[in-house]
């Protein structure tokens, strides 16, 4: 049977657009300039769905849904405006509206949004899966955002069926080179209907703003204090991926939130947070962090209280969820949130008296596609070292014409393997050395990676410019000589994987 579809807009070529290319799809479409015409429609045939824009004569589009849901709750409502605001979204929201576009869109754009609300496709319940693709503000000014939380391969979140996890909101977009997410949860005691998509839709709004984790989470920790009045706390965990840079900016606010970064050397990290709740003061403090990622690294979110208190208590230790979150055979987001959940249920002895949770894992990868790419790998020791430089030389001279910027990039690829070689094999000690170059827009990213007895970076001292002989010490060689040839350094090292050296150089497009 075909599902009917009431389209309700002033704009006539819209109108008529979304109607043609409705009815193609199978759709029975119905449609009205007048909101007054269109409530009687509803009073005489029942719609599977409403879509209706905001602002039109006599009756908006808010009313129009409002008097709508009297005759019929079941019928399903989609706003669409020119115009929007943080306060129409959210009385959209209150009134059971799915989805609030804005214009322009594309019809392929709000095709899957109709076909996802008709059909209840997503796996999440609908307050969990609402895509505010774009939200304006009055002064018309938009943003384009993507969409990732319905994405396996990028974003998965695990729960479980059982009350308590089922009380958890979250949303990851992508605005330009950057990476936005937002994590949060109530107590499953509070009763706040779409509170979820009440802060989902503030996160958004804000984001064109400003992209602090410090300014999204004051800015909603503000409007929950002065527009709820009852007081509960509420965990929340905002971050932006600035992939370019490769660096997480965070900020955690809540006891029940444990947050971890995993590295593609298979390094795990717990990154810090405060216990203080959400919207129980207005004025509190919000203070953010950074951690260094790269690409192929992930970010875990667990939503558990009781384990959250048994790891910064020390009980146990973020290593025992290394296997889990860095498990070469889990080839998805989906595998990992699966294994991590089935990590926390072997550890009832400890958290016996909270066994529900949630497990969020989103993939941090370059939403670009590499230009170019080549890997090789080095063995060691290095029988013919001269032959070594040559294949770099090679490989770089179709991507890097200017001869000084590729000597540089050289340099350093020849200090970071003159490091292994050093100190991560010793004593003729075989091993390997991989390399892997690639070029990201203007940028060509190296890895330089061994599986060797690491050094102790903490204590590492760069050496004086003055002190040539202080550049050859064994605790990290060459590292002055790569911060100063390319633009940016990171290097991770541990004496269980060895050391990893990341270095990037900005090459000009008329350089290759």
């Amino acid at each position: 049977m075909k599902k009917k579809i009431l389209l309700v807009d002033d704009e006539e070529t819209l109108r008529w657009a979304l109607h043609e290319a409705l009815s193609e799809e199978g759709f029975d479409i119905e449609n009205t300039d007048n909101s007054v015409k269109a409530l009687e429609y509803t009073r005489k045939t029942k719609y599977d769905l409403v879509i209706s824009d905001l602002k039109m004569p006599i009756m908006g589009g808010l009313q129009l849904i409002s008097e709508i849901k009297k005759q019929n709750p079941a019928t399903k409502a989609i706003i669409i405006t020119a115009y929007g605001s943080i306060e129409a979204v959210i009385e959209a929201m209150h009134l059971g509206v799915l989805d609030f576009i804005t214009k322009p869109f594309k019809i392929e754009h709000i095709k899957s949004v109709i076909y996802r609300v008709l059909n209840d496709s997503a796996i999440l319940p609908v307050n969990d899966n609402i895509s505010l693709s774009k939200i304006s503000g009055n002064e018309g000014q938009k943003n384009e955002y993507s969409d990732l939380c319905n994405q396996a391969d990028v974003f998965f979140a695990a729960r479980d069926a059982t009350g308590m996890a089922n009380n958890i909101f979250y949303d990851v977009v992508e605005i330009g080179k950057l990476k936005a997410c937002m994590f949060g949860s109530i107590s499953r005691e509070v009763n706040m209907k779409n509170l979820d998509v009440i802060v989902k839709t503030i996160f958004r709004y804000l984001l064109k703003k400003g992209n602090s984790p410090v300014f999204l989470l004051k800015e909603i920790n503000q409007y929950l204090c002065e527009n709820i009045l009852k007081r509960f706390p509420v965990s929340l965990f905002s971050a932006v991926l600035d992939e370019r840079r490769q660096t997480l900016c965070y900020s955690i606010y809540g006891e029940e939130l444990t947050c971890f970064i995993s590295l593609p050397n298979k390094e795990i990290k717990m990154l810090e947070s405060s216990p203080s709740p959400l919207n129980m003061f207005p004025g509190i403090i919000i203070m953010e962090s950074n951690a260094p990622f790269v690409a192929g690294g992930k970010v875990v979110l667990i939503r558990n209280g009781a384990l959250s208190k048994v790891l910064k208590s020390g009980a146990i230790t973020a290593g025992r969820f290394k296997d889990a979150i860095s498990d070469g055979s889990a080839t998805n987001c989906e595998d990992i949130a699966k294994g991590i959940k089935l990590q926390i249920e072997g550890l009832d002895e400890l958290i016996a008296e909270e066994k529900d949770s949630a497990v969020i894992v989103l993939n941090i990868e370059s939403g670009d596609e590499a230009l170019w790419e080549e890997e090789m790998s080095i063995a060691m020791p290095v029988s013919n070292y001269g032959e070594v430089l040559e294949q770099f030389e090679k490989r770089l001279s179709p991507v890097v014409g200017n001869d000084y910027r590729r000597r540089e990039i050289v340099t350093s690829v020849n200090e970071a393997v003159l490091n292994a070689a050093s100190f991560a094999y010793p004593e003729n000690k075989k091993g390997e050395v991989f390399l892997k170059f690639s070029k990201l827009g203007d940028e060509l990213i190296v890895e330089v990676s061994d599986r060797g007895c690491g050094f102790d970076i903490q204590n590492y001292v760069e050496p004086d410019v003055g002190l040539y002989r202080d550049l050859t010490k064994k605790s990290g060689r060459g590292i002055f000589i790569m911060k100063q040839f390319m633009d940016r350094v990171m290097i991770q090292s541990s004496k269980e994987m060895g050391t990893m050296v990341h270095m990037a150089k900005r090459v000009i497009c008329n350089e290759n």
